[in-house]
């Protein structure tokens, strides 16, 4: 992932630790697990098994509709239940 955005234009902050562009918001979500099983739900020993969603996720708001991002449009995913939403 960083590779690809980097080559959409982001800039390695290496004083912030982080990837930065002024017209882009990047919010990392990472590896996403969601629940596969639950055993004695609701039960003092309910047992919750996850499986990783693949990839690794992150989410951009981008405030420059100019930008050419045509670089990230493989990589786009739109979930029906979003793990994470900008306010």
């Amino acid at each position: 992932m960083r590779t690809q955005l980097i080559a959409a234009g982001f800039m390695d902050d290496e004083e912030q630790g982080g990837l930065y562009h002024p017209d882009i918001s990047l919010d990392v979500i990472g590896v996403i697990a969601v629940p596969t099983e639950i055993k004695n739900a609701g039960e003092e020993k309910e047992v919750i098994t996850f499986v990783n969603e693949p990839g690794y996720h992150a989410n951009l708001r981008v405030m420059n509709d100019k930008l050419d991002l045509s670089s990230l449009h493989d990589f786009v995913v739109n979930p029906k239940t979003p793990a994470r939403v900008w306010a």
